[in-house]
């Protein structure tokens, strides 16, 4: 046989041995992988899902509230003097206040016709018998102490209705800067989570083995508003408006995957 020829056949005669010996090798490497990845899907699989619901109370150190100025009269002309009168007198009370941390901006100002009652089954329509006119103005206080926010409250509102101001909104209360207290809300809901977390894993007699994944719901502020519609005729026998702000609550929610090990 030519020298050649026999040393392909050796080669030949070799590869066919080395594929006969690492085939099993291959297939056991595999089989392990696939093992492995079963594996892991499975634990992946065993979770276990809670809520947490954080809450802290904090001082409020700033106040929002509206004063508005209606008028009526038989013409829109007179309607609307007398609102417009009104109205700045009511803003120049309060700059003269001298309130650096307050601010006032006018919000809304409509006009709409006085109708007169219809009798029942007159099908004729009613007649306009005057306008009336209304100016609102928004009014904040923000980032002061809270004994100054009550007082400045007081004294604001009763300044505002002394100089023509017949209608005020609610008053709320609320955090310049929420932030702080927001992550707060967070820190607390994060362990409220673990905390059920725990009860439901002991509960079911398993081990959890660490976090998955956790997401952030809303975080919400509820702060004490003070309603006070004050009327026309009111407005004479209000000696003081008394403002409390009291506390807001803050409050977060997460919601937590945990897995877990029997």
């Amino acid at each position: 046989m030519p020298k050649t020829k026999t040393t392909k056949l050796f080669a030949l005669l070799a590869t066919c041995a080395l594929s006969a010996v690492s085939t099993p090798a291959f297939a056991v490497e595999d089989a392990e992988a696939e093992a492995a990845h079963h594996a892991e899907e499975k634990a992946e699989s065993r979770i276990v899902t809670v809520q947490g619901l954080g809450e802290v109370m904090v001082t409020p150190d700033s106040m929002r509230t509206s004063v508005s100025v209606r008028a009526r009269a038989r013409t829109l002309a007179e309607a609307r003097e007398e609102a417009g009168t009104k109205t700045q007198a009511v803003l120049t009370a309060l700059e003269g206040l001298g309130i650096q941390a307050l601010q006032v901006r006018t919000v809304e100002i409509s006009v709409s016709p006085i109708h007169e009652r219809q009798r029942e089954g007159d099908d004729t329509p009613p007649q306009i018998i005057g306008y009336e006119a209304e100016s609102r103005l928004s009014v904040a206080l923000r980032n002061v102490e809270v004994d100054v926010l009550r007082a400045q409250g007081s004294r604001i509102l009763d300044t505002a209705l002394a100089a023509g101001a017949n209608v005020v909104g609610g008053v709320q209360f609320f955090l310049n800067e929420p932030r702080e207290a927001h992550r707060l809300a967070l820190v607390a809901a994060v362990r409220d989570a673990q905390q059920n977390a725990d009860v439901v894993a002991g509960a079911s007699d398993v081990t959890l083995t660490g976090l998955k994944t956790i997401s952030t719901e809303t975080v919400q502020s509820y702060g004490y508003a003070q309603q006070a519609m004050i009327s026309e005729d009111m407005v004479t026998s209000v000696g003081g408006f008394p403002v409390e702000p009291g506390e807001i609550q803050v409050s977060a929610q997460v919601t937590a995957t945990f897995l877990f090990k029997e």
